[in-house]
């Protein structure tokens, strides 16, 4: 049995409510994972599951470990990983997100949870954020183990928020060192790294967008590398700051898994996801959380607390 195939064992008699770091192996790396379980964990039991695809560049420090909190006080047993190249996972290149990654270790990190005793295969859910719901809705798309999929303020289509965001002659600069960064890496081994959120002034000024006031207020001050050391702001030069690869607009039209998109009235993916919803063809639910913009759906209690009533809502259907 190769490493890739290699199931890791699991100490049930070490499980318990909360928190629980435990590990698995997903194309030859073994990868970090938490798992969230609830109140009176009785290994004996089943309990409905939930697999996380995390927000890009994040690690399961942060809004895994929010959702985590709050999903599994609802009765879930909750898991969000670290991705090859992330946080307390190996691999390298170190911080290097990539669709070609995220795929295959979301689909072990399943067939991983399916070995767990107490995980109920039949009542067995996917939740992605941000960049995390096309991650999700990816592997869905062809894995019938996922009953139903919830997505919060889905980055649906990455391209055309990278292409869309930076005038032209700045991306053919980023194309420019990507490029050359590749080359360095092949040729030597060695990368580069940069911000992820480039050269804007930290704080931003006043007149800075309503996206980089928040994403500062989340990345620099609530949730930030003080708070969860595993988290990087710089992305390697090997790549751009987001895989442009991560989209799901153009796979939405086959997507019959029942689906519930949660969005902010206020949140630039509003768009996206309005779209995606539209065009899945299975069961579908929308849900709008007023005044919500999109990082608020990260953790600020008010917007988030009635989006996971409705995701717990939901999934009990399937």
């Amino acid at each position: 049995m190769n490493n890739h195939q290699k199931v890791l064992t699991v100490d049930y008699a070490q499980l318990q409510e909360g928190k629980n770091s435990v590990n698995f192996m997903s194309q030859g790396y073994k990868l970090a994972g938490d798992l969230y379980l609830p109140k009176g964990f009785d290994s004996e039991k089943k309990y409905p599951t939930i697999i996380y695809t995390r927000v890009g560049t994040q690690v399961k420090e942060q809004t895994g470990a929010t959702y985590g909190k709050k999903l599994s006080a609802k009765g879930y047993a909750f898991f969000v990983f670290d991705p090859k190249n992330f946080g307390d996972s190996e691999g390298e290149v170190r911080n290097y997100e990539s669709m070609h990654n995220m795929i295959p270790n979301t689909t072990d990190a399943i067939s991983f949870l399916r070995t767990l005793t107490f995980v109920d295969r039949d009542k067995f859910y996917g939740l992605g954020a941000c960049a995390g719901a096309p991650y999700i809705c990816n592997v869905a798309i062809g894995d019938v183990r996922i009953k139903a999929v919830t997505t919060l303020v889905g980055n649906f289509d990455a391209a055309a928020s990278l292409f869309g965001a930076y005038p032209k002659e700045v991306m053919n600069k980023m194309l420019a060192a990507a490029a050359e960064g590749k080359q360095r890496y092949y040729e030597t081994g060695e990368y580069e790294t940069a911000p992820t959120f480039g050269g804007i002034p930290l704080p931003p000024p006043n007149d800075a967008s309503k996206a980089i006031k928040d994403a500062y207020a989340y990345y620099f001050l609530r949730a930030g590398q003080d708070k969860c050391p595993n988290y990087s702001p710089y992305y390697p030069t090997i790549g751009m700051p987001v895989d442009p690869a991560r989209v799901f607009v153009n796979q939405a039209k086959y997507f019959t898994t029942p689906f519930l998109v949660i969005a902010g009235s206020e949140a630039f993916t509003h768009d996206m996801d309005k779209q995606v919803y539209e065009m899945a063809t299975g069961p579908k639910e929308w849900f709008l959380v007023e005044g919500a913009s999109h990082m608020d759906l990260y953790d600020i209690d008010k917007y988030l607390d009635p989006a996971l009533d409705k995701v717990d809502e939901f999934y009990k259907k399937y």
